[in-house]
């Protein structure tokens, strides 16, 4: 079938709940599996900008991106689902994960800072997810508090691997390095030089 008509199959068995996330790189919806009965979050991400490659460029680089984090199963890293797109969108279901982002923590605590304890905790689940993922040929690309997810147990899952090479395909600029203010230097460095 075409693209389309498999994206819209694929949906119909979500039932959207609420909206979670929206920017200019897309949205993340809570959604109700009709047939599993459980949450889940999709993200749905435009396959076009004003700068973008080809359709099948773009679409060819989300379905690389999704394969590979699909396959990144471990307790501290947010597992993908399923993915499909349509013309003009990719749709990636992952876990639903019920808490708040470390993005969301850090603005509810007095002082917008970590406990030693806390950031401990946080550092050691953060360092295991990365660790697995490098072990497997994987990197994030975009670490920051927004892609740190704490669930109401206190568990903690890193999010949105490969979303930053899904940006940059799609041709949302400079996305392939990170978010400015969380990325490494070296990108940059290599832009200005």
């Amino acid at each position: 079938p075409a693209a389309g008509s498999a994206a819209s199959s694929l949906l119909k068995r979500y039932r959207p709940l609420e909206t979670r996330a929206a920017g200019g790189f897309g949205s993340v919806e809570i959604c109700l599996d009709s047939r599993l009965q459980r949450r889940v979050a999709i993200k749905r991400m435009p396959l076009a900008s004003p700068d973008a490659r080809t359709p099948l460029e773009t679409t060819a680089a989300a379905l690389a991106e999704a394969r590979t984090a699909s396959m990144l199963q471990h307790p501290n890293i947010v597992q993908v689902i399923d993915f499909t797109y349509d013309s003009a969108h990719a749709y990636l279901v992952m876990e639903y994960v019920d808490g708040m982002t470390l993005e969301e923590f850090l603005q509810q605590v007095e002082g917008h800072s970590l406990t030693y304890d806390e950031a401990a905790c946080i550092a050691d689940a953060l360092v295991q997810a990365l660790s697995f993922a490098h072990e497997n040929g994987v990197l994030h690309l975009d670490i920051k508090p927004a892609n740190v997810l704490i669930d109401h147990n206190g568990h903690v899952k890193l999010a949105d691997f490969g979303m930053a090479m899904l940006a940059s395909a799609a041709g949302f600029g400079g996305a392939r390095g990170g978010t400015i203010g969380y990325m490494p230097p070296e990108p940059a460095q290599r832009r200005a030089g």
